[in-house]
């Protein structure tokens, strides 16, 4: 008799491709890919017809067995059964009409499973879980559903409404967000991904979440410095409706888990900021771990905020520890604005993470690295090294015997490429004081 989650999962069937991370001998530090099909399918410009077998055997010939696969935002890039799902068919961008027919003749989601099985690869299914874009491209890159209820588009302090985000006080937004996820799950994903960087803030003033609390007799938060022990009271009030949100996924998929009899991991991807700013943002991770709402944390160096980014996974490693909970590095392989690849910056990136006791680092948009000749020229042999046993701090000797100092543009490479960085691309950072 199972009398844990625990040992439900400990319990997993020897021979399903969702026990692949038990049985895979341990490297010094693993990689991880992040792909998007869709932007595979923007770099390449045409499709082959089996386009998700392209992408993930470009990760096997570099090693990488571990991939998180997209499922998209708003609009998505699988054929979903889902009444509430709008597939991705392009937009207004002529360079987009390859990626709607490639998604129309096949589903990315179903293909990306059975090659991952067949190859004995690890596929997590990611979502971005509060992108919504607007009226931006005609459109085409919401969803009919979103699109069909503005009156859920969060509020700024102020009060205009932001439309690229929905509210998480909506118990049907909550609703369609498990349900893409539990369908992923059903169609054989190995765990799930809930993208919570794209894009932050996720709570802010929406009268759903402001009325109740003003009616309280509670003073007005749009008054307080973000920050300020009151304010965080804020914070954990209107952050409470994304934990429902977390509860109640892992609730319906314990029961996928029993009916499927294999481990489905909930992953979350957030910012590597303060716990503090992830809970303005609207991510209690503290709550998360503590209630075992999630089995992994997947840290992204996203700085937008003005503050002091602390760049450490430490404060994540001591929250989850003691709980169980794996934490997993991350470190972007494209550029942002400003930012020019090199290999010394990617490498301390990895070493740093490594350092302070991180034993897998997840690379996001590998899609585009493994496309694009300089990426490809300068990371491809790296990852390769690493995912066959070379130590990153060997490699990242050699790499500074090759290049002793490094310029501001390449410092930061490695970051989130929605990071606004104005001393590198003249984008202010985003005020603390407007969550």
């Amino acid at each position: 008799m199972i009398r844990s989650r625990r040992q439900f999962l400990g319990q997993c069937a020897a021979g399903l491709a969702t026990c692949t991370l038990a049985q895979e001998p341990r490297l010094g530090l693993q990689l991880w890919g992040i792909a998007e099909l869709w932007q595979w399918l923007y770099q390449r410009q045409q499709s082959s017809g089996q386009d998700s077998a392209d992408c993930l055997q470009a990760h096997l010939d570099q090693g990488i067995r571990q991939v998180i696969w997209a499922l998209g935002r708003s609009t998505l890039d699988y054929q979903s059964a889902l009444p509430t799902s709008t597939l991705y068919r392009g937009d207004t961008r002529e360079e987009t009409r390859v990626i709607g027919q490639s998604f129309e003749r096949e589903c990315s989601l179903r293909a990306a499973v059975q090659f991952a099985n067949r190859h004995a690869m690890t596929l997590y299914a990611r979502l971005g879980m509060n992108r919504h874009y607007g009226d931006a491209l005609g459109g085409k890159l919401r969803s009919s559903y979103i699109a069909a209820h503005p009156e859920w588009m969060e509020r700024h302090r102020h009060g205009a409404v932001d439309g690229t985000k929905v509210c998480f006080a909506v118990p049907e937004y909550r609703a369609e967000r498990i349900a893409v996820l539990l369908e992923a799950a059903s169609l054989g994903a190995h765990g799930l991904c809930l993208d919570f960087c794209r894009q932050p803030p996720h709570l802010r003033y929406h009268p759903l979440l402001l009325d109740p609390w003003l009616k309280s007799g509670r003073p007005d938060p749009r008054q307080w410095q973000a920050g300020s022990e009151a304010f965080l009271q804020w914070a954990r009030h209107r952050a409470d409706f994304l934990s429902l949100l977390m509860a109640d996924l892992r609730r319906q998929l314990r029961t996928l888990e029993s009916q499927q009899q294999r481990r489905i991991p909930i992953q979350v991807r957030v910012p590597e900021s303060t716990l503090d700013i992830n809970l303005m943002e609207g991510m209690d991770l503290r709550r998360w771990i503590k209630e075992g709402w999630v089995d992994e944390v997947l840290l992204n160096p996203l700085w937008i905020w003005d503050s002091d980014d602390p760049d450490t996974a430490k404060p994540y490693l001591e929250l989850a520890k003691p709980h169980g909970v794996r934490v997993i590095g991350g470190i972007n392989s494209t550029a942002g604005k400003g930012m020019k690849p090199n290999a010394r910056a990617f490498l301390q990136r990895l070493d740093r993470q490594q350092q302070e006791g991180l034993d897998a680092v997840a690379l996001f948009q590998t899609d585009a690295m493994l496309l694009v000749p300089q990426l490809r020229s300068m990371l491809g042999p790296l990852v390769k090294s690493i995912q066959g046993g070379k130590a990153v701090g060997e490699l990242l000797a050699e790499a500074r015997l090759k290049q002793p100092e490094l310029t501001l543009a390449e410092r930061f490479f490695g970051l989130d490429n929605h990071s606004l960085m104005p001393q590198l691309s003249g984008s202010p950072r985003l005020s603390l004081q407007t969550l």
